[in-house]
């Protein structure tokens, strides 16, 4: 089972405070009874771990008004990003993505373009956290493709098999994905942040 904890930081706006995935952390071990403060440590690519709990592997991220977190006892990617229909999408899809997903989502009108490569986005960086590599796995290292309602990962040619990406529902204007190796993933909802 995957947990993915949802925290909407709408109204938090103090200047020169940032909210992040230690904070969130800290409040689910504190739910959970398990001591605080957790201290996050990050390996050489950036990918966050706790030493004192080394079966448990999670990865956060944050965009707009929202912090997530993901949990689980295997390895495992979050992404969210807040749909932006300003940015120039092609040009960033052209520098980082596969040219078979750059024609993908050539292919489609402005506004399936535009949700299309959010969508495709997160999906892509929720499978580099998986891996624990991050940037250091470039974007066009790697496919995404869709077949029917299912995405598959064509990493170095190959599907890799046992590794799933799951969307979960978050605001309209947000993409949420999950990459890991579990069948079940639970969305629990935080609220609002309050300090």
């Amino acid at each position: 089972m995957i947990d993915v904890y949802t925290l909407d930081t709408h109204f938090f706006s103090v200047t020169g405070k940032t909210v992040h995935v230690e904070m969130l952390l800290n409040k689910i071990f504190e739910k959970k009874g398990l001591p605080v403060p957790v201290k996050v440590e990050k390996n050489r690519y950036g990918k966050p771990f706790l030493k004192e709990y080394p079966s448990l592997h999670f990865n956060g991220s944050h965009s707009g008004d929202y912090l997530v977190c993901a949990m689980s006892q295997n390895p495992v990617g979050v992404d969210v990003q807040r749909i932006d229909r300003t940015k120039r999408m092609m040009s960033l899809a052209k520098r980082f993505m596969s040219p078979g997903e750059v024609r993908g989502l050539e292919a489609l009108d402005d506004e399936k373009r535009t949700q299309a490569f959010y969508r495709l986005w997160a999906q892509k960086e929720s499978y580099m956290k998986y891996r624990g590599l991050g940037f250091a796995l470039p974007l066009s290292a790697f496919e995404i493709q869709q077949k029917g309602e299912e995405y598959q990962i064509l990493d170095e040619g190959c599907q890799t098999g046992g590794v799933s990406l799951r969307r979960l529902e978050l605001a309209s204007d947000y993409e949420l994905w999950v990459c890991g190796e579990e069948d079940e993933v639970r969305k629990i909802e935080f609220g609002v942040y309050e300090e």
